[in-house]
């Protein structure tokens, strides 16, 4: 199986220093999966604990991926003890260029336990970095891709009902 670590940082903006942001990291196995500008979307990430579909885990801070050349979400699907991503790599690409000799598909499977638990975690640990936030008098925090602080603070995994899941998708999912 494929381990998966999420920090979360309060960084300040480097072009305006009373703006901050929060910013979810995610690795899989030690390793980054994107670049640095790709933003990693909480509502996605968190929706992914309990349902199946294609998601727009990894986008731009606007919440558009298109904008840092995501055109494929991670395809999650979910067994009663397991997280199965599958996605291209790399992740981002340009769309005027042909994508390089060594893409390909990349498939990751994670305890659901783990995969649950970090996300958890996470999610927690940004809610109490927007909490103790304090800007200066001009300034903003950034919590996530069209995500205020009231939608972050709402923010709970989906409640599992028994053994349901949905099953896994044959093609992308529109949501």
């Amino acid at each position: 199986m494929n381990d998966i670590m999420i920090s979360v940082t309060l960084s300040l903006d480097e072009e305006h220093p009373e703006d901050a942001y929060i910013d979810f990291n995610l690795s899989v196995d030690g390793q980054y999966l994107h670049e640095i500008n790709i933003s990693v979307d909480p509502v996605s990430l968190v929706t992914s604990t309990t349902m199946s579909g294609e998601f727009f885990i990894y986008t731009c801070d606007c919440g558009d991926p298109s904008c840092q050349g995501i055109d494929d979400g991670v395809m999650v699907s979910h067994t009663s003890d397991t997280v199965i991503w599958r996605l291209k790599n790399p992740i981002s690409w340009p769309s005027d260029e042909p994508r390089p000799d060594w893409a390909h598909d990349a498939e990751f499977i994670f305890s659901k336990a783990r995969y649950t638990q970090q996300i958890i975690i996470a999610l927690d640990h940004a809610k109490r970095l927007a909490r103790g936030f304090s800007p200066v008098a001009t300034g903003r925090l950034w919590v996530g891709p069209g995500l205020t602080m009231a939608g972050l603070l709402a923010l709970e995994p989906p409640e599992q009902q028994g053994e349901f899941f949905t099953a896994e998708p044959e093609g992308r999912a529109v949501h």
